[in-house]
C-alpha cells in the first residue's frame, strides 16, 4: 500500500522580491541613524535593495 503526500504550493514564494518595493521601516530607521551620524543626505524614496546598498556603504564609512 502506498501513501501519497499533499504539498501546498505557494506560487508567490517562487517569485523574486519586487525590485520596486520600498524600504522597510527598520531600514529607514537605520538609514536615518547613519545619515544623521555622518551628515549625509537621507532619501526616503529608496527601494529595499537601494537602501540595503546605501546602509552597507554608510556602515563602511562609519567604521
Amino acid at each position: 500500500m502506498s501513501t501519497t503526500q499533499t504539498y501546498l504550493i505557494d506560487a508567490a514564494a517562487d517569485l523574486p522580491p519586487d525590485p520596486r518595493e520600498p524600504m522597510s521601516e527598520v531600514q529607514a530607521a537605520r538609514l536615518r541613524e547613519l545619515t544623521d551620524k555622518l551628515d549625509e543626505p537621507f532619501d526616503m524614496a529608496l527601494t529595499k535593495r537601494q537602501a540595503a546598498r546605501r546602509i552597507a556603504a554608510l556602515e563602511e564609512m562609519a567604521a
